[in-house]
């Protein structure tokens, strides 16, 4: 009788053992539970999950660190929307799903594997704090800071925060005088330059927060048009 009774309390806490390390459901699941997805929007949320783990990642980080936040399946618009989640950052990677036919089936396009191209579980990253000092550095005071998930010309995709420098205010410049007697008729070419003050351009910055590594650029600009009254 005592060994039967030790042998129930073992079982007993054994289930308990498992119950307790249990895994939980991944955050890519767990998001098609919330969002209470019918069978066509399963299939393209399955279809872009695994066309993103084909380009490097393993199912099991994708697992972790994705979460699904919008299934758009209309004729015209079809897209999955994931939450990438790492460390203190986070950032959307949207997936616009196309297709082209092959053989007389469709075969799905997912925009967010072309774009990226290649993927590696990505684990260490540098704080925002050192990464905003990075920036300031880079271009100066900024604005319009966001985290990025992007492709990269050497390598895997990487995580990166973007911004824009802050313009620096323009000197006023005063009107040249104009000579009545040297003043020259508008020619056809006059006619048809742009009216408006050229823009400087855009200072932008892309700061590495794996490496640390920060990238300037430039964007150029329009020039600004007066606003007619």
């Amino acid at each position: 009788m005592r060994g039967a009774t030790q042998f129930m309390l073992f079982m007993l806490l054994a289930a308990a053992v498992l119950i307790t390390h249990a895994p939980s459901p991944t955050n890519a699941y767990s998001g098609q539970a919330q969002l209470k997805l019918n069978e066509a929007e399963r299939a393209l949320v399955t279809g872009s999950r695994n066309a993103i783990v084909r380009t490097g990642m393993s199912e099991a980080y994708f697992d972790r660190r994705f979460s699904l936040v919008k299934v758009v399946n209309q004729s015209a618009d079809r897209r999955v929307i994931w939450k990438f989640s790492l460390n203190e950052y986070s950032t959307i990677v949207t997936d616009v799903i196309g297709y082209y036919t092959a053989d007389g089936k469709r075969v799905d396009v997912h925009g967010a594997a072309t774009s990226l191209r290649v993927t590696s579980d990505i684990n260490k990253t540098i704080s925002r704090k050192k990464a905003d000092q990075i920036m300031q550095k880079c271009i100066g005071r900024f604005t319009n800071a966001g985290v990025e998930y992007r492709a990269s010309p050497n390598g895997p995709a990487r995580l990166v925060l973007a911004a824009e420098a802050v313009p620096r205010p323009e000197p006023e410049q005063q009107p040249t005088p104009v000579n009545p007697s040297k003043t020259q008729p508008p020619t056809d070419m006059d006619l048809i330059k742009p009216k408006g003050k050229r823009r400087p351009p855009i200072i932008v910055g892309a700061v590495d927060l794996q490496s640390g590594k920060c990238t300037k650029g430039e964007l150029l600009a329009g020039p600004s048009v007066p606003m007619s009254h």
